[in-house]
């Protein structure tokens, strides 16, 4: 067991140590905009690119990972209930259903959600509707101060 981990070692510690710097702070944010970008598209991506990759690691070892189908039917439901009756064998297989699912959940809830473009537009018009109910009011306080004058 202990052996597995040592192997694990650099990764963490990489990533640690790499925490703050620009070029990791970047791509956490590319990740990000991509699937706020269109969450469905990312939530496709990820599982037949996630379930190709998963297949590429697992069919030689793993005797239930036989067709590109079956990995990505495993990174479908690790995406989301997490269950099926496939495991990872393998380094990578780990470390790919460790991603499924980790992210999977918050990624497959936010499928459905509009595309930041849609959600911005919506954002811009409701700005502007309240620019408008703001110059309505001011423009009634200063009839009502006109009034009592």
């Amino acid at each position: 067991m202990l052996d597995e981990l040592k192997g694990l070692m650099p990764i963490a510690l990489g990533l640690y140590a790499f925490r703050d710097s620009d070029d990791y702070v970047e791509m956490k944010q590319a990740v990000r905009t991509w699937a706020k970008h269109d969450p469905i598209d990312a939530l496709y991506t990820t599982v037949f690119g996630g379930g190709l990759a998963f297949y590429l690691a697992e069919h030689k070892t793993n005797p239930n990972c036989a067709t590109a189908w079956d990995g990505i039917l495993y990174m479908s439901t690790a995406l989301s209930v997490g269950y099926d009756n496939l495991f990872p064998t393998t380094p990578i297989g780990h470390a790919l259903a460790t991603f499924a699912q980790t992210f999977g959940p918050a990624l497959s809830g936010a499928a459905l959600d509009a595309p930041q473009a849609e959600k911005d537009a919506q954002d811009a018009e409701a700005a502007e509707v309240n620019r408008q109910i703001l110059a309505r009011l001011e423009d009634i306080v200063r009839l009502l101060a006109a009034e009592k004058q």
